[in-house]
């Protein structure tokens, strides 16, 4: 009995671990800085992957998982925190995949909504077609919880929005 109640208890204690408790592992400030502001939002699922090769320069990555009440769609995307701690990339790599049948149509309709849109960017990936979206963040220390919140929710929201735009293509 004591031997099933001590499983019980260290299931229940790594159960209980949250963001904080691998925020100490992140390699980098802002990353951790992030971690524990998220720290209380529901319907997020966040995973610290490590440090990447992004652009040619260090990142810390973090892969975010959403379903929840700022979006009628659910969201996966990537916040990478750069080693010199002056930016923050969010980074969809599939928001739609579509049939290639239709790439005309859907360069037409990423075109239209970066015309309409600043600091995010879209991409039409032909290789596997797919469409990426990237939103870049200048930050200082000081502000990069607070971007960075900022960021995630703007990027939830757009890439719901988006979705909705560029549904008709999804395959």
């Amino acid at each position: 009995m004591k031997k099933l109640l001590s499983i019980a208890l260290f299931l229940a204690l790594l159960l209980s671990l949250s963001v904080p408790a691998f925020a100490a592992d992140a390699a980098y400030q802002n990353t951790r800085t992030f971690l524990k502001e998220m720290d209380g939002y529901e319907g997020f699922d966040l995973n610290l992957a490590g440090v990447i090769d992004f652009a040619g320069e260090k990142y810390e990555e973090v892969d975010i998982s959403y379903k929840g009440e700022l979006a009628r769609h659910p969201a996966e995307f990537s916040v990478l925190f750069n080693q010199d701690e002056e930016d923050i990339v969010y980074y969809m790599d599939s928001v739609i995949k579509f049939d290639e049948s239709r790439l005309a149509d859907v360069l037409a309709a990423v075109n239209s909504l970066n015309a309409q849109t600043t600091g995010l960017k879209m991409y039409v990936n032909t290789s596997d077609n797919t469409v990426s979206a990237e939103l870049f963040l200048l930050v200082t220390k000081e502000s990069a919880g607070e971007l960075s919140l900022y960021g995630t929710g703007f990027f939830i929201a757009f890439a719901d929005g988006v979705y909705d735009r560029l549904q008709d293509y999804s395959i």
